[in-house]
């Protein structure tokens, strides 16, 4: 592989952090829109963006692309990665943070509130998806784009990211969800249930 290609390789696995952190900001924006009746950026970061979803797409596939032959393979490696790195995640937050940002204490099967079983069953489904569909998808919208267009691309969006990062560190994005804070309290979001 030359330099050109191991470059470009290079900016495929940031292109699909950015794409699946967007996404995943998405979703969850979603869920709680039709869950609480509220729109919200609840990531700890004020960006359009959930890091977590999107570094974890690219350990995943860097990890699992290898057993495409092996579906269940692939399921049961993102379901066991997936569930580490969540409850990791929510520790460290916890730790860190002092606050709580999700919790699954009233679903059946949850370890600490941080992880629940199925969540972890999503998340082995996430993964075969994606590395069956949502990659080579991306992969072929990537390679239509030229390396130059790609690489402004992607700096434009590392460089919102690096400061959105460095601000969120000292400042982290709260936002008080209804299903974490017992009793429930009023969310700060941009549109609420009339």
């Amino acid at each position: 592989m030359n330099r050109v290609e191991k470059s470009r390789n290079r900016l495929f696995l940031l292109f699909m952090f950015f794409t699946i952190a967007i996404i995943g900001w998405l979703w969850e924006g979603i869920y709680d829109l039709l869950q609480f009746g509220v729109l919200a950026n609840h990531g700890v970061l004020f960006g359009p963006w959930e890091p977590i979803y999107g570094a974890g797409a690219v350990v995943l596939y860097f990890l699992l692309n290898r057993f495409r032959k092996m579906p269940a393979i692939v399921f049961m490696g993102s379901f066991v990665f997936c569930t580490i790195i969540e409850y990791g995640t929510g520790l460290y937050l916890e730790t860190t943070k002092g606050m709580t940002w999700w919790t699954y204490h009233d679903i059946p099967f949850n370890i600490d509130g941080r992880v629940c079983l199925m969540s972890s069953i999503v998340f082995g489904i996430f993964g075969v998806v994606l590395i069956y569909l949502i990659a080579p998808k991306l992969r072929k919208i990537f390679d239509k784009i030229s390396y130059k267009s790609v690489a402004v691309l992607i700096l434009f969006l590392m460089s919102l990211y690096t400061i959105d990062f460095i601000y969120s560190t000292k400042h982290p994005n709260i936002v008080i969800r209804n299903h974490v804070i017992d009793p429930p309290m009023k969310q700060l979001n941009l549109f609420k249930k009339k």
